[in-house]
Formats: C-alpha cells, sequence, structure tokens
C-alpha cells in the first residue's frame, strides 16, 4: 500500500511536472510571439518614416528648382524696392542706358537693369506751386511760382559728321486743363526768337502758340480748342523730318495735326526746359498737370516704333537707344538715363505717387 500510494504519488507528481514544462514552454512561446509582433510593428514604423522621407526627397527634388527660383525672383524684387502700396512699379535708376565710351558715343551701347516696362514709382507734378505771402493774383493769397527742370547742357542732335536727320519728342502727360490765359509748354529747347523746338499742350486763349514750334514755325492746332485733351493721361509725340519739312504731332498714336516747314538744321540746342518753356524775353509757359518719361531722339521714327513705344505704357522702355538724346523718366528725379549727361536741375517740383492710373 505504502509503495503503491508512493508509486500514486509520484505519477502525480510527474504529471504535475509534465503541466508546468508545458506551461513554460507555452509562455516561452507566447512571449517570443509578442516579440516578433513588437518587431514587425517596429519595422512597419521604421518603414512608414523612410516612405515619408522618400516621398519628400523626390517632391524636393521634382518641385525645389521652380521653388528656388520663384524665391530669387522675389527677393530680386524686394532689392530693387519694385514692391509698394501701389502695387509692382520701377523705382528711379532700375532701367538705364550704358554708354561705355562717354556720352553721345554709339559704341558697345546697351540698356540694362530691371527693364520691364513697368509705371513709375512716382510722377512729376508740375502744377504751380503757391507761397504763402501777400501779393500774387492766384486767389490763394499767394505768390505764384511756376515749375520747371533746366537742364544746363546743349542737347546734340548730330551724329559725328552726319547731317542732323530731326527729332522726335514723346512724353505721357496728364493736363489739369488751362490755369490762366496763357500758353502751356512741355518741352522746350529755345536759344533764341528764331532757333530751337517747342512741344505745347495748351496755345493760349489766342492760340499764340501752336502744339509744336520748330525753329521760329508752328505747327497749326486742328480745332479751336487749341489744346490737347484734358485729365487723362495721353501719350503725346512731335516728329520733324529735316529731308523733306514734315512736322507732326500724335495724341496716343493718332495724328493729331501736322504742317510742312521749310527744312531747317540744327546740331544743338541750350536753354531746355521741361515743364515750362522759357522764352529770352523771359516769358515763362508753364505746364499745369502731371508728366513722366520724356524720350528725345535725333532721329525722326517710324509709325511702327511710334505704336510700340505707345503700347508700352507711360513705363515704356526707349525703343531706338543709338538715336536716343535724353531720356528723362521723372521718376523722382530729373535725372537723364540716356547716358549722354543731360541731368536737370528741378525747381519748385513735386512728385506724386498717387497718380491717376492709366
Amino acid at each position: 500500500m505504502l509503495t503503491r500510494k508512493s508509486t500514486s504519488f509520484s505519477g502525480v507528481q510527474f504529471s504535475a511536472n509534465l503541466m508546468l514544462t508545458h506551461l513554460n514552454v507555452d509562455a516561452q512561446m507566447l512571449h517570443m510571439g509578442s516579440g516578433r509582433q513588437r518587431g514587425h510593428a517596429g519595422r512597419k514604423a521604421v518603414g512608414g518614416k523612410r516612405s515619408h522621407l522618400q516621398s519628400a526627397i523626390e517632391y524636393l527634388t521634382t518641385y525645389g528648382w521652380a521653388l528656388l527660383i520663384i524665391a530669387a525672383i522675389f527677393l530680386v524684387f524686394f532689392n530693387l524696392n519694385l514692391f509698394s502700396n501701389n502695387g509692382l512699379r520701377a523705382v528711379p535708376g532700375s532701367c538705364k542706358v550704358f554708354r561705355p565710351n562717354g556720352p553721345y558715343t554709339t559704341q558697345f551701347l546697351s540698356i540694362v537693369g530691371f527693364c520691364k516696362n513697368l509705371p513709375p514709382e512716382t510722377v512729376a507734378d508740375f502744377g504751380r506751386i503757391f507761397v504763402s505771402g501777400s501779393g500774387g493774383s492766384n486767389g490763394n493769397g499767394g505768390i505764384s511760382y511756376p515749375s520747371f527742370i533746366e537742364i544746363p547742357n546743349p542737347l546734340q542732335f548730330q551724329q559725328g559728321s552726319s547731317q542732323p536727320q530731326g527729332f522726335t519728342l514723346t512724353s505721357w502727360v496728364y493736363w489739369y486743363g488751362v490755369a490762366n490765359s496763357k500758353c502751356q509748354g512741355i518741352f522746350g529747347s529755345v536759344p533764341g526768337q528764331s532757333s530751337g523746338i517747342g512741344l505745347y499742350a495748351f496755345g493760349g486763349n489766342d492760340g499764340a502758340c501752336g502744339p509744336l514750334w520748330i525753329n521760329g514755325s508752328y505747327v497749326k492746332w486742328p480745332d479751336v480748342n487749341n489744346s490737347i485733351p484734358t485729365n487723362e493721361w495721353i501719350f503725346i509725340s512731335a516728329i520733324y523730318n529735316y529731308s523733306n519739312g514734315t512736322a507732326a504731332v500724335y495724341v496716343n498714336n493718332n495724328l493729331f495735326s501736322h504742317s510742312e516747314i521749310s527744312p531747317r538744321s540744327f546740331s544743338s540746342t541750350n536753354d531746355t526746359t521741361i515743364g515750362a518753356i522759357i522764352w529770352p524775353n523771359s516769358n515763362v509757359y508753364s505746364f499745369n498737370g502731371l508728366m513722366t518719361n520724356v524720350q528725345l531722339y535725333n532721329t525722326p521714327l517710324s509709325g511702327a516704333d511710334l505704336s510700340q513705344l505707345y503700347l508700352e505704357g507711360i513705363g515704356g522702355d526707349p525703343i531706338s537707344i543709338y538715336n536716343l538724346v535724353g531720356w528723362w523718366p521723372l521718376n523722382g528725379d530729373a535725372v537723364d538715363y540716356s547716358g549722354n549727361g543731360n541731368t536737370g536741375t528741378a525747381y519748385n517740383l513735386s512728385s506724386t505717387s498717387a497718380y491717376p492710373t492709366q
């Protein structure tokens, strides 16, 4: 009995030991299975991170160059101060003619800078400046002084030893209208009573001043108004062809008036003014309005050239730099950006960025 009990006890103990062994094995296998699951999940997480990283690299490879170009363009615009409250505009000197051999030379010419026909940051306001004080007849109790730009250097129309071909003068103007009974000059180069050139916005109440004056002869006004259109930007151009004596004025690329003037040559002119015409007898015919982008050429431009300048708008760049005598954008200064050194001095002149859009 004791042996049998002992045997039975031994069998129970063996069974218990066997059961414990199975439990340990199952636990180990369960532990190993959990580890494999954790390893698989870890590999999935690492694989996901690698996939996102690979996608980011592919995106930068595909589009990164475009982003860099956009950033570079914005940086250039920012450095040129082209961003303003008034939109994208050109700052003074952002575009100019480069003459490596000096004024009036034509070798190796180029136009440099940010030259995209952008409207100017500011335009010149040639409205009369009123100074407080007694006297005057302006109705504001002050003395009225004209605004103008004086250019001290003679303007050269001759290329080397060749005979001058004529000239083309263009500008964008916004004329306020009649301020008094006198003529109103846009641009003048009048060294004498019968020599020089002059472009007028208003011919006076009596029509004494034609829209274009050349060496003592006027082009006549087309009607009794004796003036150009008011309160709008207009592109005005004056052309004189020396070979046949044809003189014409265009407004917004349409013929405004023309005449036949006997061929008269001039190689240079003195006493040049912008925003007024000052005669040797001290008569001052000042302009009442806004002005920008004055260009002067020593040749009569073609109709196609005028059309191109007109379509470029008020910030249009010169199109024939080899024939360019002077270029005054009037964008906050009186600098000549043609490279010919015809920079002027401004008197009683103000600039405005709040000008009417074209």
